[in-house]
């Protein structure tokens, strides 16, 4: 598998183990929520439980109360007691509907309730009546307290066994929140392997492009330095094999006219050898003009630019700044490739009358512009340019791989007034010979006798 699948595969595992973890997750927090909600059940029975007696035992004492002094204001207490006392009944019946083991439970302890109220009202029907005494009070006292025993038998059963319920269902709760933690964890512990192990090899793809991209200038800049090369033959294959042989021809021909003087076949020929001869020349100094390497950038671009302009019919202005030291090889090389490739473009493809072309050093780089006052670039074109170095043919494409390749820029400005061309490269001098350095002079002594 490739790098590219291996990392869409570890992408998309990530995305799937975090799609099926959301739902593990969602499905435990619904547990741990279920288990809160049955613990919460678990208090609120208790605490009907704890209600319940209060008001009982409420209602047990206002009878008393009532017994004792005959208020009338108790009694009333009293009555509306039970009522809350029958009410915390029913609102326990809804809590424990669910549990079996309690509905015999609530049904013994409604009876008892019920046998509690019905004792208080017959003590305090014989208030009422002015029969209580302590003698008719007894036996109803004796049997309400054994009803409340019974009652809190019944309730403590109930409690024990909702203590256990509560133990029991905090434990699930627990166990609940340990399970969502360790979903949610693992989760995102695998999430994290997965997208560094997607992280690493996208890294991966990255660096390989990069060498990819490195190895492809490389290549891209040898072939440009073996293409140069082969110019620097051909030139001086043309010139010194084709040109002279040429040269030789017309030399054996003007002998020939020498012997048939008027002859109109040996003048044609003559007329065509001169016109072979200056081809050669010209296209020998295109492919790699000798006064690049003999008198530097400067007059090899006087030298094409007033041929360019002759051959083209374009008036170019050209704004050179002479320098006392020459730029490297390749320096020189490099920009007037640009130039000759710049030019060509202008003169195919703008549809100019006129371009200006500059040469200057500021501060520690050289520039060189090329601007034309044509119809500009597509804006697809520039685009493209810009974006991934690829536009019309490969000449701009092998001008921006030769001024990386010696540290500098290429910037290509178009609108549709005309192009520009600027050639930003950092400058290196070539070292001069010794004896072309230029010394100081020496401080004239004048010695007195």
């Amino acid at each position: 598998m490739s790098s590219t699948g291996k990392a869409n595969t570890a992408l998309a595992a990530a995305i799937i183990f975090l799609f099926l973890s959301s739902f593990a997750a969602y499905f435990a927090f619904a547990r741990l929520r279920t288990s809160q909600a049955w613990v919460q059940h678990t208090r609120d029975v208790q605490l009907a439980l704890h209600q319940f007696s209060t008001t009982a035992t409420r209602a047990g004492r206002l009878r008393a109360q009532y017994v004792d002094s005959g208020d009338s204001a108790l009694l009333q207490r009293q009555m509306e007691t039970v009522v809350d006392v029958r009410n915390s009944l029913a609102a326990l019946q809804h809590l424990i509907a669910d549990n079996i083991a309690h509905q015999a439970n609530f049904q013994q302890l409604l009876d008892l309730t019920e046998q509690r109220i019905a004792l208080m009202n017959q003590a305090i029907e014989l208030k009422r009546e002015g029969k209580s005494t302590l003698e008719s009070q007894a036996p109803i006292v004796r049997q309400i307290s054994a009803l409340a025993d019974a009652t809190d038998d019944i309730l403590q059963s109930m409690n024990e066994q909702e203590q256990g319920l509560l133990a029991e269902r905090q434990e699930r709760e627990r166990s609940s929140f340990d399970v969502t933690a360790g979903v949610l964890a693992t989760s995102l512990f695998f999430a994290l392997i997965l997208f560094l192990i997607h992280h690493q090899l996208l890294t991966d793809q990255v660096r390989e492009r990069v060498r990819a991209e490195g190895a492809q200038r490389a290549l891209s800049a040898r072939l440009l330095t073996l293409q140069d090369e082969e110019r620097r033959r051909f030139a001086r294959e043309l010139h010194d094999s084709v040109g002279q042989q040429l040269a030789a021809m017309k030399m054996a021909i003007s002998l020939l006219e020498q012997r048939l003087p008027g002859d109109g076949l040996v003048q044609d020929c003559l007329k065509l050898l001169d016109d072979s001869i200056a081809e050669t020349r010209t296209i020998s100094h295109l492919l790699h003009p000798p006064l690049l390497d003999e008198a530097g950038l400067n007059s090899a671009a006087r030298w094409f630019v007033e041929g360019f302009a002759n051959r083209s019919g374009i008036v170019v202005n050209l704004d050179i700044q002479d320098g006392e030291q020459r730029f490297s090889e390749s320096i020189e090389l490099v920009l007037f490739r640009v130039l000759q490739e710049s030019l060509t473009n202008v003169h195919r493809h703008s549809g100019a009358k006129r371009a200006d072309v500059s040469l200057n050093v500021v501060g520690n780089n050289a520039i060189l512009k090329i601007k034309d006052y044509g119809c500009g670039l597509p804006e697809t074109v520039l685009q493209n340019l810009r974006e991934e170095g690829t536009g019309r043919g490969v000449g701009l494409a092998g001008m921006t791989e030769r001024i990386r390749e010696i540290g500098g820029r290429l910037d290509i400005n178009s609108n549709a007034a005309g192009s520009e061309v600027v050639a930003k490269v950092p400058v290196r001098f070539r070292a001069q010979p010794p004896e072309l350095i230029p010394t100081a002079p020496q401080e004239a002594r004048v010695r007195l006798g």
